[in-house]
């Protein structure tokens, strides 16, 4: 009996001991699982900060390359400012050379009677491409500073001439005269010109016409009346209707007027004026070929103007 409760209770003692070795064995299956865990935990995660980090690296690395290229661009585009503004500054500097030229030539060339105030005589101006040239100059008549262009006094001066006449000019400085058509163009070439004009009938009486922006164009614009301004006066307006027109001689006759007019002018189909018409003495002409101002006669075309001069002046801007 002894032997059996021996037994029994050595039976326990081994199934506890089993028991108790499994359990432990469990126990360290189920540590070495969690350090596993652990671990794949720790490389997921290391994996990740790796991964993170590349992304990290290569976003750094785009972004320096975008401010590279952008730096780049920045430059280039200062650099064409740059160049912008140094072609600019060429071009200032040209600009102020070429101010500087026209205002050299302004000073020595003295294209007009302004300089010679206070005085009614003859002068040497000078004109670009033609030099020296004499002038009647008039300080006598509405202020200082006048060129006289073109004087009717008397009938000894013949006004019924050619082109070539008309353009270098003929007459006496000092009485009946026409300057001359290239001289007249070179003058109003350079600077804005007044125009004055004086008108006399044979009894006496008189008037005036001013306009502030005479110009004429050259030979090969066939001297054409450019421009006149605003009108001014006493004598009313009977020279824009002529504005645009081409100069006409007889021998070069633009408008089929010349020939029937007696002398040179800006003819249109025909004449609201002509101040180089026949000269009457008397003041009266049998047909339309004397010196007339259409609107001061009363479009009268039997009346002969016995005096007229033309006169310019650079305008005072």
């Amino acid at each position: 009996m002894e032997i059996y409760w021996i037994l029994v209770l050595f039976c326990l003692h081994v199934d506890a001991d089993i028991t108790l070795s499994t359990e432990n064995s469990s126990e360290r299956s189920e540590i070495q699982a969690s350090e596993q865990m652990e671990d794949l935990k720790e490389q997921a995660d290391a994996k990740q900060v790796s991964s993170d980090q590349q992304l990290k690296d290569k976003d750094t690395e785009l972004l320096l390359k975008m401010v590279k290229e952008m730096k780049e661009q920045i430059s280039k585009m200062e650099m064409q400012i740059q160049a912008r503004e140094t072609q600019m500054q060429s071009h200032d500097k040209s600009i102020r050379e070429l101010v500087d030229q026209v205002n050299f030539l302004k000073r020595t060339w003295t294209g007009s009677c302004l300089p010679f105030t206070n005085s009614t005589d003859i002068y040497t101006i000078k004109l670009p491409g033609m030099g020296s040239v004499d002038v009647p100059c008039n300080s006598s008549v509405s202020g200082s500073g006048w060129t006289v262009i073109q004087r009717r006094v008397r009938g000894n001066v013949d006004f019924n001439r050619t082109w070539n006449e008309y353009k270098h000019g003929f007459g006496d400085l000092r009485e009946n005269l026409f300057l001359g058509l290239e001289k007249i163009h070179l003058m109003t070439l350079l600077q804005p010109h007044e125009l004055y004009i004086q008108l006399q009938h044979a009894n006496g009486s008189s008037s005036y016409a001013r306009y502030d922006d005479f110009k004429i164009g050259s030979e090969a614009e066939a001297y054409k009346l450019k421009s006149l301004g605003k009108y001014s006066g006493t004598a009313e307006d009977s020279l824009a209707f002529h504005e645009d027109m081409k100069f006409s001689t007889f021998d070069r006759d633009n408008h089929d007027c010349a020939q029937y007019f007696g002398g040179g002018w800006w003819f249109d189909n025909c004449a609201e004026s002509n101040l180089n018409g026949i000269y009457y003495p008397n003041g009266t002409s049998s047909k339309r070929d004397g010196i007339f101002w259409g609107a001061w006669q009363k479009h009268n075309y039997t009346i002969s103007l016995t005096f007229t001069q033309m006169m310019i002046r650079p305008k005072v801007m």
